[in-house]
């Protein structure tokens, strides 16, 4: 394991996060404008959304680029850096899977009392109102924006290794790929005609 590589890691869960961050506060949006679409009030909506999805196209577009150029910018923040880096015996698997399953533990525990607090509140609306009247009364803005980062630290905590796994294989393919072309100081043979 070394510096390198470790940023690469931090670079590519900022990534992740902005891509969290997109998920969270823009499924909640999406449900509120479809609601406000099939009662028909999407004539005026033009003017509002263009700053919201400029927006989400930039993080979307931010989170892609630092993912994608993740190598190049550890590179370049480690030059002229030892690269050496001593966690032991902690490979690159175990960071990105302390990582993914210490994210998704953080939105796990901040999320799960709301969570509580709301799956509580619907049962009791619905057991205490006939037929779906209860759903009105419901700010499901709310109630998404509890749940959704709940999921996502569950789906982390539950995929974080596998998901661990395979990544590392990539950045360490990735990564043997660059150095070879740094020794040798030629572009990679491609086993692939064109």
């Amino acid at each position: 394991m070394n510096l390198q590589s470790l940023i690469v890691v931090v670079l590519r869960l900022m990534a992740l996060n902005f891509f969290l961050q997109v998920a969270i506060q823009l499924s909640p949006q999406l449900l509120r404008f479809t609601e406000i679409s099939r009662q028909g009030g999407l004539t005026d909506m033009g003017s509002y959304l263009a700053v919201p999805v400029v927006m989400v196209i930039g993080l979307i577009a931010g989170a892609i680029l630092i993912w994608v150029f993740a190598l190049s910018i550890a590179r370049f923040v480690t030059r002229g850096v030892s690269r050496d880096l001593s966690f032991g015996s902690l490979s690159l698997v175990d960071c990105y899977s302390v990582a993914f399953i210490g994210i998704g533990l953080f939105y796990i525990a901040s999320h799960f009392p709301q969570v509580l607090n709301w799956a509580h509140y619907l049962f009791k609306a619905a057991a205490s109102q006939p037929g779906d009247t209860w759903k009105e009364r419901v700010q499901w803005y709310d109630v998404w924006s509890a749940f959704i980062p709940f999921v996502v630290g569950v789906v982390l905590f539950v995929k974080g290794r596998s998901w661990a796994v395979v990544l590392a294989r990539l950045q360490e393919k990735s990564e043997s790929a660059n150095q070879t072309v740094e020794r040798t100081g030629a572009l990679p043979l491609s086993s692939d005609p064109k």
